[in-house]
């Protein structure tokens, strides 16, 4: 009986995931097992989950990827502004992705950012 591996790289796993488990359960899911090639059992209910990922996670995955392995992308980037909109220092960040502190500088200073709201001029408008 052969398993089917789920490899195609030009799938955004990370946008797929996130759309099916909701950012709560898709940072969940990442923080477990981020980073490696998951087993997605066919019925969660007969799953030893050892990961203890929950029923929220493991029914939804094994809807879509019954008996397959998926590769559980990192999402560094969106964790890291995850964090920081939870108020974590640029350290706790760190440990939590696995990273250097001057490596989440790196990745948050990397992300596109809002445009600044012009200050108001003193020029008179001529049209």
């Amino acid at each position: 009986q052969e398993v089917a591996m789920f490899n195609d790289d030009r799938r955004d796993m990370e946008m797929e995931l996130r759309a099916m488990l909701g950012d709560e359960g898709f940072m969940q899911f990442v923080e477990k097992v981020g980073g490696i090639r998951f087993y997605v059992p066919h019925d969660p209910a007969r799953s030893a989950d050892k990961e203890g990922l929950g029923d929220d996670i493991l029914a939804p995955l094994s809807n879509a990827y019954p008996g397959e392995y998926i590769k559980v992308p990192l999402a560094r980037r969106w964790r890291a502004d995850q964090y920081r909109l939870r108020g974590l220092s640029h350290a706790d960040i760190a440990r939590r992705l696995g990273m250097s502190e001057s490596g989440v500088y790196k990745l948050l200073r990397s992300a596109p950012r809002e445009p600044k709201p012009r200050k108001p001029s003193n020029q008179m408008d001529l049209f």
